[in-house]
């Protein structure tokens, strides 16, 4: 298959600006020119470049995989103008002639992923490149055809699994000869691809690496770009319900995080801190300290996430973008490079407001949620933040910080968009939101909930690491110089006993002290947990709920609502609701699209409509040919 170097957002065009004396000569300034193979595997450049191109191709699934994984599930819903496609997949009526159902940009990626596999090997073989800067370019392939291989999974019922160079989509929809596989087969034969890869580790050698560019008057991290192998070998085994090894994937990146950065108090931590105005919060909800009380204390930093550049690194002590955001597709607004999402969410402008949030997300989710000490009803990571009414309408706001890109800020450093005000509508700048530490945070503490320690998962979704391993002596009194606690550890069986550590990789270390006793500044100190960031109160335990396995089922369904409220609209809903339904359905299909549907449901009943006929034949998608 021939390499297309034109792509749909800045990535061919931004190589260009990489100025990279030594390869030059070697870039086609014609970026929508086709490539022969025979010219364009000639040493590591070519490799890169043809691996910046993979990442064009991408790109182009950004709508694919947020609509399939947000419409088909509870949080999402189509509004008058959405196409009948929309709404049949809303519906679940969808046939393999919908848009959605179309797999061709997913084999796109997946041939040319093939195709330069077959190129890396040959030139492996003729000594065009090293082994050493072979292996990490090989995987990095490797890994983007695994992450598509898995979004096919997710929803359709029969896979061509093809892994060999073909010409076209239409050679690999219309053979017969090719093996068909279903999420069952095809998931550990995706972890076996990923575990017999050279390197896990990310691709300091690329060409790419560590590298800021410029587009369009915007500037781009290059490393945010690229998926992370851990990762979704990680979500692979989480799947398979491999849990310690998917938390071992976990960690190891978390600890890969603590290596090459100096904050590791912050970098992916999920930190937060009390705010008393004068100093920057995390990226958490927060109120003046002593102010709690007075809404117009109010601080929204967690909204940033969303609005921050790529480029944003933040100080020494604190967050930048770079410390939450894990993998992030950046569209610069340019005529080759809009956001797909201005077109479906926005409902002024160049959009054109296809979907919208679901009532039921609005209404029994978000706006349920309790804040700390003043008990304030709602949860901040929604209005105005996941969402907004703009113009009596309910938006999907997530996607649309750059495009509403006129902001002001207020006398307590919350932003706030101008919707009636957009500096040119069209052009659509915007970022696909792929993985973030809250995402890494949650799915840890679904692997460790699994994998027996359901308290570290609690803590991972409450209030963070210190505040649950602080254990007490027998009279209740704290034990004050820090030793032997706020470590994730078994409790103490006496006063005079440290607590027993919890085995790699549930070991966390949140210890802080000062003198007289031993300096502490452990590296969990400032995690606050997920629903602490956004200044909540902790989930509280059912009376229901008496045994560990009683206490295990309660922390995953918690970590479900926790992933909707937290994560909405990002890709991730649908993908959550059927991996949770098949493990507790025993991969008993019916069972599974009953789970799912009791979620779905929620939706069709809070816009007034009749539940949805949701069932094992239609839980997974007809391919279209």
């Amino acid at each position: 298959m021939k390499i297309i170097n034109k792509t749909s957002i800045l990535l061919f065009a931004a190589f260009s600006m990489l100025s990279l004396a030594s390869c030059d000569d070697l870039l086609n300034p014609d970026a929508t020119q086709v490539v022969e193979d025979s010219e364009n595997y000639q040493n590591v450049y070519d490799a890169d470049n043809a691996i910046w191109g993979l990442y064009g191709k991408f790109a182009e699934l950004a709508e694919h995989v947020v609509v399939l994984n947000e419409l088909r599930a509870d949080l999402m819903d189509v509004t008058p103008n959405a196409t009948p496609d929309q709404v049949a997949l809303n519906e679940h009526t969808a046939t393999a002639e919908n848009a959605y159902c179309d797999p061709t940009p997913f084999y796109n990626v997946i041939l040319n992923a093939n195709d330069m596999i077959a190129n890396f090997n040959k030139m492996l073989a003729e000594n065009k490149i090293s082994r050493e800067n072979y292996e990490p370019r090989y995987a990095d392939v490797v890994a983007v055809r695994c992450w598509t291989y898995f979004q096919l999974a997710m929803h359709f019922k029969d896979i061509p699994y093809v892994t060999s160079p073909l010409e076209s989509v239409q050679a690999v929809l219309n053979a017969d000869n090719f093996p068909k596989k279903n999420i069952d087969e095809l998931i550990p034969l995706l972890i076996g691809e990923m575990q017999a890869l050279p390197t896990l580790s990310e691709n300091t050698l690329s060409s790419f690496y560590g590298k800021t560019i410029q587009d369009n008057s915007k500037s781009f991290f290059l490393n945010l770009q690229f998926l992370n192998k851990r990762l979704l070998l990680g979500d692979l085994y989480l799947w398979n319900n491999q849990y310690v090894e998917a938390a071992t994937q976990y960690k190891a990146y978390m600890n890969d995080a603590d290596v090459s950065s100096a904050k590791t108090q912050i970098k992916n931590k999920v930190s937060g801190w009390v705010w008393a105005g004068n100093n920057e919060p995390r990226f958490q909800i927060c109120y003046q300290r002593f102010k709690d009380q007075d809404v117009s204390s109010y601080r929204n930093m967690w909204k940033e996430i969303f609005s921050r550049n790529s480029t944003d690194v933040g100080s020494s002590a604190n967050v930048g973008l770079q410390d939450e955001m894990i993998w992030m597709i950046s569209y610069s607004g340019a005529a080759n490079s809009s956001s797909p999402f201005v077109k479906l969410f926005a409902n002024t402008g160049q959009g054109e407001y296809q979907l919208k949030p679901s009532a039921y997300a609005i209404d029994s989710l978000w706006e349920t949620q309790v804040q700390q000490s003043n008990g304030f009803v709602f949860d901040g990571r929604g209005r105005e933040s996941s969402f907004d009414v703009i113009n009596g309408q309910p938006v999907v706001l997530k996607y649309l910080y750059d495009y509403y890109n006129n902001q002001s800020v207020d006398g307590n450093k919350t932003i706030h968009l101008n919707y009636d005000l957009i500096s040119n509508p069209y052009s659509k700048p915007g970022k696909w939101f792929l993985y973030r530490a809250a995402l890494l945070h949650l799915r840890f503490a679904e692997a460790a909930n699994r994998a027996g320690y359901p308290r570290l998962a609690y803590a991972l979704l409450n209030n963070g690491i210190k505040a649950n391993y602080d254990w007490p002596r027998s009279d209740g009194s704290l034990r004050v110089d820090k030793e032997g606690v706020q470590y994730t550890s078994f409790p103490p069986v006496d006063d005079n006993t440290a607590a027993e550590p919890y085995p790699e990789p549930f070991y966390l270390d949140a210890r802080q002290n000062d003198a007289p006793y031993t300096f502490l500044r452990s590296p969990w100190r400032d995690n606050s947990g997920i629903r602490g960031r956004a200044y909540l109160v902790s989930i509280q335990k059912p009376d229901w709920v008496v045994t560990t396995s009683d206490s295990i089922q309660w922390i995953e369904q918690s970590l479900l609502k926790e992933a909707a409220l937290e994560c909405g609209f990002e890709g991730q809903r649908w993908g959550d609701l059927l991996r949770i339904s098949r493990r507790n359905a025993n991969g008993d299909l019916n069972n599974t699209a009953t789970f799912v549907k009791q979620y779905v449901d929620k939706k069709f009943e809070a816009a007034g409509k009749g539940n949805v006929n949701l069932t094992s034949s239609n839980l997974f998608l007809e391919m279209k040919k």
